[in-house]
């Protein structure tokens, strides 16, 4: 039986303490008791076998068991698109963790709708993927990078990842349909940009940095449509190899 599992930054060995969101739902929502066994993350790689050890009005204390470590070495895949109105980029974040993005940057293109302040703040947003990751259990939680610019973002993620290829989706004669891309196993790195399109200068600055255009299917698809058709794809692709 697969043991309830909660998300814990710091893991060692002994008593530890969940924090009031994980504590809440620890024993409001799972209904967990003193003596139940449970897991813990910390989304770097870390799982642990605890035991809940006491639980008071204000946090929980967990008694960890044993701890494994995980390694991370696989081709990231990472995509940096535009932000969405409203929910719709909760939902990307939520399933881009599901699919197993590694790591999402959220864009700010000329045509990017505004958002409300602290729409896209990284500490609602960190939530979400640790929501996400609990329901899929996933041991890594995506890097979540705070909204830039394009020409920010391009600069970042080619320091970041510096033999990563680059692709961008687009409409045109030119674009080469995502399923007939092939790369070995290298980080991939997707752009998607606003539902008003990408303007000349964006369209420039990626075929400044060797971006691939790329076509999903014949239909206009929504952002967050769009972001979850590349990481699916790239991601089997990624873990297939």
């Amino acid at each position: 039986m697969k043991l309830n599992r909660f998300y814990c930054e710091n893991i060692a060995p002994g008593a530890i303490q969940l924090d009031s969101t994980e504590s809440h739902h620890l024993t409001n929502v799972m209904r967990q008791h003193v003596g139940d066994e449970v897991e813990v993350f910390d989304g770097n790689g870390t799982i642990a076998a605890a035991t809940v050890a006491e639980i008071t009005r204000k946090a929980v204390a967990i008694s960890v068991k044993t701890i494994e470590k995980h390694d991370n070495n696989h081709p990231k895949v990472i995509i940096a698109a535009s932000i969405a109105k409203g929910q719709r980029f909760d939902w990307l974040i939520s399933k881009c963790t599901e699919l197993g993005v590694d790591h999402i940057f959220p864009v700010i293109f000329e045509r990017t709708v505004k958002q409300a302040k602290g729409a896209s703040g990284s500490g609602r947003l960190d939530k979400l993927a640790i929501t996400a990751a609990k329901q899929c259990r996933r041991i890594f939680l995506p890097e979540l990078s705070s909204p830039n610019n394009l020409k920010t973002a391009l600069s970042v993620l080619k320091t970041q990842y510096p033999d990563a290829k680059f692709l961008f989706g687009h409409f045109s004669q030119n674009a080469i349909p995502l399923c007939r891309i092939t790369y070995p196993a290298q980080d991939v790195i997707a752009f998607i940009g606003p539902e008003g399109g990408l303007t000349e200068s964006e369209l420039l600055q990626l075929k400044d940095a060797n971006a691939t255009e790329t076509s999903l299917t014949k239909t206009i698809l929504r952002i967050e449509t769009a972001a979850i058709a590349f990481a699916s794809t790239l991601c089997i692709t990624r873990d297939t190899i």
